[in-house]
């Protein structure tokens, strides 16, 4: 079973949870428990996705899960402020003020910078637990992922008012 067969179950899992991530109707402080829930187990799904994909030896497996630990806590920093980012403009998209979309595409386009530079930042250490085709192949199974959540995460916004 190739890598690309193995991964789209659960990268289907982790869509339909991102789907669920956000329902309008629900309160507030209903939505951000839903989140938390959710998040937890997206991170989870997230790194067995990561192991079963990336067949790596022992001593690669010592060295590489505390630099994946320590990557992705800076990573869900930065998903903390988009879910919160998208939130905002979701509640305030009717009657919001010019200063208010300037604000929100300004750390919308900022937070993609900080995401860009973290995977920048930390390709060298991936690299060095993993060496570089391993490394290549941790980033494609990480950009699947979030191309799946991506996509469902834009949901939260529908095109039309």
């Amino acid at each position: 079973m190739n890598y690309v067969s193995r991964i789209v179950p659960i990268a289907m899992a982790i869509v339909i949870a991102a789907a669920l991530l956000i329902p309008a109707t629900v309160a507030a402080q209903q939505e951000r428990d839903q989140i938390e829930v959710l998040r937890s187990q997206v991170k989870t799904d997230r790194q067995a996705v990561v192991a079963l994909n990336m067949d790596l030896s022992e001593k690669q497996s010592e060295a590489f899960w505390p630099v994946y630990r320590e990557y992705h806590e800076k990573r869900d920093e930065l998903a903390d402020r988009r879910v919160n980012m998208l939130m905002e403009f979701r509640d305030n998209q009717v009657g919001m003020t010019a200063a208010q979309a300037q604000q929100i595409l300004k750390d919308a386009i900022d937070l993609e910078d900080k995401l860009n530079d973290l995977k920048h930042n930390y390709r060298a250490d991936f690299e060095k637990v993993l060496g570089p085709r391993h490394a290549l192949r941790y980033y494609q199974i990480e950009n699947k992922l979030d191309a799946a959540i991506n996509y469902e995460l834009a949901s939260v916004v529908p095109l039309r008012k």
